[in-house]
């Protein structure tokens, strides 16, 4: 069975009525799966802060890992991911100035390991903020990514 064919008869299972279009790019690292549908349809697709996303996804990646042994799949849906990794990349950047602003660290919480990827690399690549760092740490409620300056700046 194509990935293609998987994903429709997975959403059609879901419950799912209208039109898809699935649009596939197949990177060096990645394998990057768009879903294209009627905006007013999404929300069924992604559920509640992307849960049916995540678990579409996930099902995805262990139903065709061994066709991909060594990339990523990655599912979006009407670029829903790219837009939420952006407003996380703007809020990383904000709270990165309040912390030089203040001096103060600041604490991301229920980030996931991918999110906390996103953050670090904005930290660490963006101008103006070679006075900071990142680091995650472990917590009662799990990981948390800090935000502080360097101990030497």
């Amino acid at each position: 069975m194509k990935i293609e064919e998987y994903i429709s008869k997975l959403i059609e299972h879901l419950g799912f009525e209208g039109e898809i279009e699935i649009k596939i790019e197949e990177g060096d690292e990645r394998v990057h799966i768009n879903i294209q549908t009627d905006e007013k349809d999404t929300a069924l697709l992604i559920g509640n802060k992307g849960e049916t996303l995540s678990a579409i996804e996930l099902l995805t990646k262990l139903s065709f890992k061994d066709d991909y042994p060594d990339k990523r799949i990655v599912l979006d849906i009407n670029q829903y991911k790219l837009r939420q990794e952006e407003r996380l990349k703007e809020k990383a950047l904000s709270l990165a100035n309040r912390v030089l602003e203040t001096g103060k660290s600041y604490e991301f919480r229920y980030l996931n390991s991918y999110e906390r990827h996103l953050v670090h690399e904005v930290i660490a690549n963006e101008i103006g903020l070679e006075s900071l760092t990142s680091y995650s740490e472990d917590r009662d409620l799990g990981r948390v990514l800090i935000i502080d300056k360097k101990k030497n700046a």
